[in-house]
């Protein structure tokens, strides 16, 4: 799955070793991005009470996918 994890303010200048702490609990980390405070990556969904235990973190977000039918369709 993949997740989006936003990093508190307080820990924001140690991005880098948040992103450490996340991989060791099984984040493939994909982007760290610094100015916003987050961090991008897929883990197993069972990995995410790790995740959201690990010192700085605000929040873990799961991706949300929505499918639409295609334009030419009955449905709309």
């Amino acid at each position: 799955m993949h997740f989006t994890v936003t990093v508190d303010d307080l820990h924001r200048s140690a991005i880098q070793e948040v992103a450490e702490q996340l991989r060791s609990c099984g984040l493939e980390v994909d982007r760290v991005l610094g100015t916003v405070g987050m961090i991008t990556g897929s883990a197993p969904e069972n990995c995410r009470p790790d995740l959201e235990a690990v010192e700085g973190v605000s929040s873990v977000d799961g991706e949300t996918r929505v499918l639409l039918p295609p334009p030419d369709s009955d449905i709309q």
